[in-house]
């Protein structure tokens, strides 16, 4: 029981715990948002399209600005689709369920894990910026969320670690029984929303920096200049 509280399952008596415990939706939100944030630049570098782009009459914290807002309107449209769709699934075996939620409350969980999905994107773009490539870009990402979600849920079971827990976007995540009966806390919300423009911030400066087509860390191509 400890070692299934330890991966964030807290119950599954109940419709909004078995829907609150469940990690696969968060997770595969999160790979979503590591595949197109990394594919955003760092992909299009590799697929030789990020130097047309480049020779644009724009600068290039304008591109990332630009690339920014694009993946915050891919992840909101994705969350959009997929929360329509539970709604339709909720509401077609409503008669079926006993749970006080209603089809509002699903689609607003639903919605409210944009935050964490632009997070997961401005990090994976700027991991784009700063490594020698997408699948290494891709790569760190990956392992960065294969570490700390268990790493998260794992340091909970130890009373001396439990301070560390809030350092973790897995800490504000909102797919708790009670976020989906009350709501999201939006002190959550906007830390995570908070989170994301400094990796925005870190991209900008890497790739204001970063040459092109050339496949080196940084700071490799420091020392030789």
């Amino acid at each position: 029981m400890e070692l299934y509280r330890a991966f964030g399952n807290l119950t599954i008596a109940t419709f909004e715990g078995y829907i609150g415990s469940t990690i696969f939706f968060s997770i595969l939100l999160a790979v979503l948002a590591i595949v197109t944030g990394t594919g955003m630049l760092a992909g299009e570098e590799e697929a030789g399209t990020l130097e047309l782009q480049l020779a644009l009459p724009l600068a290039r914290r304008q591109l990332v600005t630009a690339k920014t807002l694009e993946l915050a309107a891919i992840g909101f449209i994705v969350l959009v689709v997929a929360g329509l769709a539970a709604t339709g699934i909720f509401l077609a075996i409503r008669d079926r369920l006993t749970t006080s939620l209603d089809a509002g409350d699903l689609f607003r969980a639903t919605i409210a894990h944009w935050p964490p999905v632009w997070l997961f994107q401005t990090l994976s773009l700027w991991l784009g910026t700063v490594t020698p490539s997408r699948r290494i870009a891709l790569a760190i990402a990956t392992v960065l969320l294969i570490v700390s979600f268990p790493g998260y849920n794992l340091v909970g079971m130890s009373p001396d670690l439990e301070w560390l827990r809030p350092f973790s976007p897995f800490h504000y995540l909102p797919v708790t029984p009670e976020t989906l009966n009350d709501g999201p806390a939006l002190g959550d919300l906007a830390i995570l929303t908070v989170m994301a423009p400094v990796w925005y911030g870190l991209a900008v400066m890497s790739f204001d920096r970063r040459d092109v087509t050339v496949g080196a860390w940084p700071w490799v191509r420091w020392m030789s200049r």
